[in-house]
């Protein structure tokens, strides 16, 4: 049945809250699993399930009820020393968090959905009737002077508000955490419904966020509000300039004068403003990291892998519109590395490596973009077995695998249907991961790169853009047409003797050090009308989509520029090579270079991909 409408300011907070508290819940239950002695740790946890606990039974949630409050009771034994957490145990409590999400999910979908909870409560039954475990001094201390949020990590103040927390009680059915007005009327219990499939594909990694809102810093707000005032004196100093222009009343040395320090101050307010604007757009990449360590631990399990997950600036931010892109690469390329690159501890053994593997999970800025690291001191890549796998499954010729450079045999495994296994599995070898992979980086006009060593181990690095809206770019001039290139998907620029061009397949092709490089001269792509002479030098922009390189031959380098996309609008939405257009500065519109179209229509040569 549907939920009721007139609580729907409450039924907000609780969904805000409740989320904020589940989506950091996973990765403190597996910290728990490799830390169960800490108390501070153990009393977040068990304060989380008893907010949402409250919180669903103030507002007649009757199923999240059940299930949180079984829940409670076996983390209160846990907190209190009586039983001896266990990786059995932990399975339990993460299934039950699981079925919490999905409840949750319902209700944020709109809809109260009678699920079947009773096998996951009868799992969490037996554990509240055991024996307690053998006397061990209680690091916990009781919870009930405690704020119902107060987790030691909590966010900074945001302008989104969140209901208010009373205090907690001591009694198992203590009033709710999420204190809600008295008055306010309490929606009916929940009805049958018809079962609806739960949301998220991963264990642990229902999305229960809402893409529509952002939260944000009220000091960001603040800072905001700061530059739109000094925007305001500018814009203000800026008319009264014109108004004594008008009127004749101005000096034409000395407007040339002021007007010059107005143009300055009014570049640096309006770049401060865009960058407070792109940070209320910002949000830590935590977002997507904080579900891997459930991921992995499940894996490992699956597997029968012992892996140490280390994960490394996860405060990093970027922009919105990335962070939701991102999730389903990290995905592939973490169960990659688990499945293909990480050893079973009997193989690490033998080859004298510890028991433990290591996956190291990074995030760092650097200019105007984020790089993403996933690297792990497994097996590496065999270039010999994935050239012969390519070969079996018809994707390239033995001619083609010969003059491949390793870097192109790497690239390989980013081919459609190529897989390395002989048998599909659930994990592996349909041929889709790194493939999806692929495809999700060329969206976000990112670049991807391969390091590996055979029995030492490999490393993916993701070279994603910070923002998709406003963009560093390189100007370029075609026969005197101006284009917009990408600067995050720009590795190197030359100046070269077209005399050093060789045509190969009908492809115009440069050896640069160990690669051969694909060419696309822009004139003919765009059809501009020479203006030039022929002149035997020009310039080589060589741009990276994913995994592959392409040239650009352009007549000559104009500079580096900050610029805005624009859209070209439905009836030019989607003509090849063009990602949007900008305005210049003397009013000129210059069409935005798309590096995936000119990747894929370069490539040819290079590897006779």
């Amino acid at each position: 049945m549907p939920i009721d409408c007139e609580d729907q300011e409450l039924l907000e907070g609780f969904l805000a809250e409740t989320t904020e508290l589940l989506e950091k819940l996973d990765d403190d239950l597996i910290a728990l699993e490799k830390a169960s002695d800490d108390p501070e740790l153990m009393n977040r946890i068990f304060r989380s399930i008893h907010t949402v606990k409250g919180a669903s039974s103030f507002l007649g949630f009757d199923l999240l009820v059940r299930v949180t409050h079984k829940t409670e009771d076996v983390l209160n034994r846990l907190r209190k020393g009586e039983l001896q957490l266990t990786s059995e145990i932990m399975d339990v409590v993460l299934e039950a968090t699981d079925l919490v999400k999905t409840l949750v999910a319902d209700i944020k979908g709109g809809e109260i959905v009678d699920r079947e909870i009773d096998e996951t409560i009868n799992k969490l039954i037996p554990l509240l009737t055991e024996q307690p475990a053998a006397p061990t001094p209680s690091p916990a201390q009781p919870v009930a002077d405690a704020p119902a949020t107060a987790a030691p990590d909590a966010a900074p103040t945001t302008s989104e508000t969140t209901p208010p927390q009373a205090e907690e009680k001591t009694a198992p059915e203590a009033a709710p955490a999420a204190a809600m007005p008295p008055a306010a009327p309490r929606p009916a219990p929940e009805a049958a419904k018809k079962p609806a499939p739960p949301k998220g594909g991963e264990k642990g990694g229902d999305d229960l966020s809402d893409n529509t809102t952002v939260r944000v810093d009220v000091k960001r707000l603040d800072d905001l509000m700061n530059q739109v005032g000094e925007l305001v004196l500018e814009r203000n100093r800026m008319i009264q300039l014109n108004q004594d222009l008008q009127g004749g009343t101005s000096d034409h040395i000395l407007f040339s004068e002021e007007f010059g320090k107005l143009a300055k101050r009014m570049s640096f307010v309006t770049s401060e403003l865009q960058m407070q604007v792109l940070k209320m757009r910002m949000i830590p990449v935590e977002k997507v990291f904080k579900k891997f360590p459930r991921i992995v631990r499940s894996l490992a399990r699956d597997l029968g892998k012992e892996v140490d997950l280390q994960i490394f600036g996860e405060e990093t931010e970027l922009d919105r519109s990335v962070v939701d892109e991102i999730g389903d690469p990290l995905i592939h390329l973490i169960r990659n590395a688990m499945d293909h690159g990480l050893e079973t501890p009997d193989e690490r053994m033998a080859a004298g490596k510890p028991r433990t593997g290591t996956l190291v999970l990074a995030a760092v800025h650097e200019g105007n973009s984020i790089i993403i690291s996933i690297k792990d001191d497994g097996r590496g890549i065999d270039t010999e077995r994935v050239g012969r796998k390519a070969i079996e499954k018809g994707l390239i010729t033995e001619d083609q695998l010969a003059a491949m450079s390793q870097r192109e045999m790497f690239d390989l495994i980013f081919l459609p249907g190529f897989s390395t296994k002989d048998k599909a599995s659930d994990l592996s070898g349909r041929g889709v991961g790194m493939d999806v992979v692929k495809t999700n980086i060329k969206k976000l006009n990112g670049l991807i790169e391969i390091k590996s060593e055979k029995g030492m181990g490999s490393e993916f690095i993701l070279r994603l853009p910070l923002t998709l809206a406003i963009i560093q770019s390189l100007l370029v001039e075609v026969e005197g047409e101006i284009y917009s290139i990408p600067l995050a998907s720009v590795l190197e620029t030359l100046r070269v003797d077209q005399r050093e061009f060789h045509v190969i397949g009908g492809q115009e092709v440069l050896k640069l050090r160990d690669m051969v490089l694909p060419l696309v001269r822009l004139e003919q792509v765009f059809n501009v009308r020479r203006c030039h002479d022929q002149d035997n030098f020009c310039y080589i922009v060589v741009i990276g989509s994913a995994d592959k390189r392409v040239g650009l031959v352009v007549t000559r380098l104009v500079g580096q520029q900050e610029v805005a996309i624009k859209s070209l609008g439905k009836y030019l939405a989607n003509v090849t090579g063009i990602a949007g257009s900008t305005i210049l500065g003397d009013g000129r519109v210059a069409l935005i270079v798309d590096p995936v179209g000119m990747v894929d229509g370069g490539e040819g040569a290079s590897g006779g991909r």
